[in-house]
């Protein structure tokens, strides 16, 4: 297993590292960081990023709020966040997280977060279905209205986004809606793949919202959308996808 450790604090860097060698003894640390600006530099320069299993993240580094940096990657893998504070434990689920792990956490702790990603890696490793079955995609989402729930068909959704610790779904009247799921990438699964595309870390769009595609920069391209004032932009390990999906 390839780890990467985002942990400004020598001290709790060696003692996660003490806890993964216990766990699992032939894992990998690729890389120790201790800064927002050594996590973009990382992974603009690492190859061995994309082979990534596992990150283990502090929030709180020397130079600013790892999300800085998170909300500008296309994550390889998920995230296991390790902090002293509480407060973020909504919003780290926008990162891909496994879990949250508060510190100080013990070595129990530390072993029942690592279970839950095997869980989950064993999970995504299944098929989805077999070739006799027929796909089952979600048909509605449940909203939050002040204390009440209704309901979204997905057949009236342009646009699902994640924004400030929300997911916001965009309707064919352009009215948003906060839905109840807190996890962009588990939604993503639940759609129609012919209908739905994730485009970025925090956009999924549905093929009738696309009015242009425009060059962007040489990796990404500009999605203008009929339900945004301002165009989605491609992750530039999404785009060539992108294209294919359009073509299908």
């Amino acid at each position: 297993m390839k780890v990467l450790i985002i942990e400004d604090e020598p001290l709790a860097a060696e003692k996660l590292a003490g806890y993964l060698t216990r766990y699992q003894p032939d894992v990998e640390v690729i890389a120790q960081l201790s800064s927002v600006a050594q996590v973009l530099e990382f992974f603009a320069a690492e190859p061995k990023a994309q082979q990534l299993d596992l990150i283990f993240s502090d929030v709180e580094l020397s130079d600013g709020q790892t999300f800085t940096a998170l909300e500008q990657l296309d994550l390889p893998c998920p995230v296991l966040f390790t902090t002293a504070y509480d407060q973020y434990w909504m919003q780290v689920f926008q990162y891909q997280a496994v879990d949250y792990l508060l510190k100080p956490f013990s070595y129990p702790r530390f072993a029942e977060a690592m279970l839950n990603f095997a869980q989950l890696k064993h999970k995504l490793q299944q098929p989805a279905f077999t070739t006799a079955a027929a796909p089952a995609y979600k048909k509605r989402f449940l909203l939050r209205k002040g204390q009440s729930l209704s309901i979204l068909p997905v057949a009236d959704i342009l646009l699902i986004r994640a924004a400030n610790g929300v997911l916001l779904a965009t309707d064919k009247n352009n009215s948003v809606h906060i839905l109840t799921e807190a996890n962009l990438g588990d939604i993503e699964t639940q759609l129609d793949p012919s209908e739905f595309f994730r485009l970025n870390r925090s956009d999924i769009i549905h093929i009738s919202s696309i009015l242009q595609v425009e060059p962007y920069n040489k990796e990404s391209v500009a999605v203008v959308l009929s339900c945004e004032k301002e165009p989605a932009i491609s992750s530039k390990t999404r785009t060539a996808l992108f294209r294919k999906w359009l073509n299908q």
